[in-house]
Formats: structure tokens, C-alpha cells, sequence
């Protein structure tokens, strides 16, 4: 998941190609994770391209190279209040929005997901997380995107870094044009929902990790407990956003997805990290000890209780 947009630098332009009843867009500058990204911004919902087919301005190499969007969560350790509020819209996409506070009640964590409809038009994304699975590359595909150059995690990690930014949940936001429908639809209102309950603890507590594996991957492991009772062990690896920092040639087609969501890593590997990583959280749950997992012959399992060896330290605090 990225969460943490580091610097929004604002310069303000009107764009003379809007349509008139489109509201008026400005650019926005912002660095983030090394890169650089500009977008055009509105402070109201824009009109939907959905179900249109326009003509290519792009060859596919032209279009990647125009196009960036990360799903690298925040690396290091993240712990705090745990706040959670879902809901569906849009026709059933299932909107979940987490929140992280330190102890004065500050954001210090902000991420939404989303999971697509059942009926979803594209029949290969039902229920799929449109953040972590390659929805964004089915959306960077489509014709309709090649004039905002933007995809459904662009628009959402924008919001979030505002959020975070001016410590916030009500009251407006901009959105990136072209990529607002989920960031106003489902995000914000859920934000709003939120807006009292961060004013003090609910009795649930986060402890976020994530490390780089060196070779591609991003190991992380998110526990939430509930008056110190562990209620979620959700583990994790995530693809680097880049296929050439992926070591392994053979994983280089799931580049900026994750282990755990990508639908045709799933496909490969017969869902074996989706067991393993469900098996784990079961096991834990039940022994309540991030450590009770039987020991097995896997980097991944290696990569786990390295990161849940940190996490129970803390926990112990």
C-alpha cells in the first residue's frame, strides 16, 4: 500500500481545454517516492469517460512510459490507534478506508482500498482489490485514460497524502481529474464518517511494518488488536513498482502488485501464498502468539517471522 505523499506543491493555472461544464482544473505538482508527478486537480466530481471508446494517442510503449502510480506501502514500523470504516457504492464496490493516530489524535496512517463489484463489467476484477491485483494496468490500457495519464490508485494516493498533509478527514478535497469517481464516491464520504471517532481511542491498536526484501519484493505485516487481544494478522509481499528492481525474472510480470491480491500470480501458483498467509493469521488467532506459526522451509515463511519477531518486541513495550 503508498501512503505518505512527502511534499504538495501547488501551482495554480487554469486549464483552457475543460468543457464548460466541467469544473476548472489546476496543476498540481507533487514528489512522491522519488517521482515526480503532475496532475490536473478539481475541487468537485468530474464527468465519467465510462463507456466511451476514443481513438489511441498512444502506442502501448508510449503510454507506459507517460504513465506511474506506486502501491509501495510506508516502509518502517507504524503503530497506534486503529480506526476502520467500509461501506459499498458505486453499484457495489466495497470501499474500506484505515486510519492510524498517535497518541495526540495526529494521522500518522491513512489507506483505502477497494474491492470491485460482484457484477463487475470486467468479469476478471469481480471482488478484486483495485489497488494491489493489476486493475490499474486493465485501466492503463483503456484508450479512455489517455488523456489524464492517471489510474484509480493515482487519484486515491493523492487523497490520502492530503489527508495526511493537513491532518484532516471533512470538509473538501481536490482530486485528480479524470481519477476522482472513487476518491469522492467512496473515500471521502467514508472520511467524514470518521471525522469524530479519531478524537479518541476505540480500544483498537495498529503495528505496521514493512521492509524491503532487496530483491524486488517488500515484505509487510500489519497486526491489530483489540484491548490487546489479536483480532487480524494480515502478511503480505509486494512486487517493486519497476520490473528491473525485480531480481527474479520470472516475477517481473507482477510488478507493482502483490503477492496476496495479484490475480494472475494467484493463477500461477495455485493461490499457495494466499493459503499460506491466511494459514498464518489463523494460527496466530488461535495461540495468540505472532510466533506459534510451524516453522516452514519458505522464504516467505523466513520473511514473516522476521518481521513478526519485531512487531511482538514492540508489542511487549
Amino acid at each position: 500500500m503508498i501512503l505518505v505523499l512527502a511534499s504538495l506543491a501547488l501551482v495554480a493555472c487554469s486549464n483552457e481545454n475543460s468543457q464548460p461544464d466541467e469544473p476548472k482544473a489546476k496543476k498540481v505538482a507533487v514528489e512522491s517516492r522519488g517521482h515526480d508527478y503532475n496532475y490536473d486537480v478539481v475541487t468537485s466530481a468530474t464527468t465519467t469517460t465510462f463507456g466511451t471508446h476514443p481513438e489511441a494517442k498512444y502506442t502501448t510503449a508510449e503510454k507506459e512510459a507517460r504513465m506511474f502510480w506506486s502501491v509501495q506501502p510506508p516502509t518502517g514500523l507504524i503503530k497506534g490507534n486503529y480506526y476502520k470504516n467500509e461501506n459499498e457504492f458505486d453499484g457495489g464496490n466495497r470501499g474500506i478506508l484505515e486510519l492510524v493516530t498517535d497518541d495526540a489524535g495526529k494521522l500518522i496512517h491513512v489507506e483505502f482500498n477497494e474491492m470491485a463489484s460482484a457484477n463487475y463489467y470486467e468479469p476478471k476484477y469481480a471482488n478484486a482489490s483495485k489497488r494491489l491485483s493489476d486493475y490499474a494496468f486493465f485501466q492503463a490500457s483503456n484508450t479512455r485514460t489517455d488523456d489524464t495519464l492517471v489510474t484509480w490508485v493515482n487519484g486515491i494516493t493523492f487523497l490520502e497524502g492530503q489527508m495526511l498533509a493537513e491532518n484532516r478527514l471533512d470538509g473538501n478535497f481536490e482530486t485528480v481529474k479524470g481519477s476522482s469517481t472513487s476518491a469522492r464516491n467512496g473515500m471521502m464520504p467514508l472520511a467524514e464518517e470518521m471525522k469524530d471517532w479519531v478524537k479518541k481511542p476505540f480500544g483498537f491498536y495498529y503495528y505496521g511494518l514493512a521492509e524491503p526484501l532487496g530483491n524486488g519484493l517488500t515484505a509487510r505485516l500489519q497486526v491489530i488488536t483489540e484491548k490487546g487481544k489479536l483480532i487480524s494478522v494480515k502478511y503480505d509481499e509486494i512486487f517493486a513498482d519497476q520490473k528491473q528492481e525485480i531480481t527474479d525474472p520470472n516475477l517481473q510480470a507482477f510488478y507493482r502488485q502483490s503477492k496476496y491480491f495479484s490475480l494472475d500470480y494467484g493463477k500461477e501458483t495455485a493461490d499457495s501464498f494466499v493459503k499460506f498467509a491466511d494459514g498464518v493469521e489463523k494460527q496466530v488467532l488461535k495461540t495468540q502468539d505472532l510466533l506459534a506459526v510451524p516453522k516452514q522451509n519458505t522464504e516467505s515463511f523466513q520473511n514473516y517471522e522476521k518481521l513478526a519477531q519485531r512487531i511482538q518486541m514492540e508489542m511487549g513495550k
